[in-house]
């Protein structure tokens, strides 16, 4: 059996993150340009606030709420726009996948950072510590999960898990931050569906949403 390229190895490895910055950076300054001009004055509010952690590499927790039709994707794009113009990673993710092909480059959460289905109070991502979205996890500047009040309280809590242990390596202090010190977004309307919790109670449905973490 013949003996692997190491070489092609670490290639192959990096194609995650190649394609996390194979980015029209022309286009997308023009797209950011244009757009930014539409922001109205509390999407401007939120941008500059997301912005200004980003660019000073400062931790940052937000949730972005606003009924149906209030542009909070338009905002993602807009946000997503200027970072990557920038080459900065941005990771955008849905609860959903049809959630999902609305935000730029979006993938479903669960497939991103692989949550399990099952979820506990321990429970955490099945993200080996050798494998190729470490790096982009650890290069992110910006994580955007839209559609949250959909998904199950220990689903971000499992995340944050994850972020400090992956991120611990980058800095001791990033054990003792939310989401490992990362910037991260959440988007969403408690107007809409809440976590589906089979035959369960309106209480157990409430006590299973982002707002009765401990996040």
């Amino acid at each position: 059996m013949p003996v692997p390229n190491n070489s092609l190895v670490s290639q192959f490895s990096n194609l995650i993150l190649l394609r996390e910055l194979q980015y029209d950076t022309i286009s997308l300054t023009r797209e950011h340009n244009a757009n930014i001009l539409k922001l109205n004055e509390e999407q401007r509010v939120v941008y500059d606030k997301i912005i200004d952690c980003v660019s000073n590499k400062r931790h940052g927790f937000f949730f972005v709420y606003g009924f149906g039709g209030t542009e909070k994707t338009f905002l993602n794009r807009v946000l997503s726009a200027r970072l990557q113009s920038e080459r900065k990673i941005v990771i955008n993710i849905a609860f959903s996948g049809i959630a999902s092909l609305l935000l730029p480059g979006g993938k479903t959460a669960h497939s991103m950072f692989n949550i399990p289905v099952e979820l506990t109070e321990d429970t955490v991502c099945r993200i080996k510590k050798d494998s190729p979205k470490v790096k982009v996890v650890q290069l992110a500047d910006l994580i955007f999960w839209d559609e949250a009040p959909m998904t199950n309280k220990l689903a971000f809590e499992a995340l944050n898990r994850t972020l400090r242990d992956i991120m611990v390596s980058v800095s001791d202090r990033n054990k003792d931050l939310p989401f490992g010190g990362k910037v991260v977004v959440l988007g969403g309307d408690f107007r809409q569906v809440l976590p589906v919790i089979p035959k369960g109670s309106h209480a157990e449905i409430v006590m299973a949403s982002i707002n009765s973490s401990i996040l």
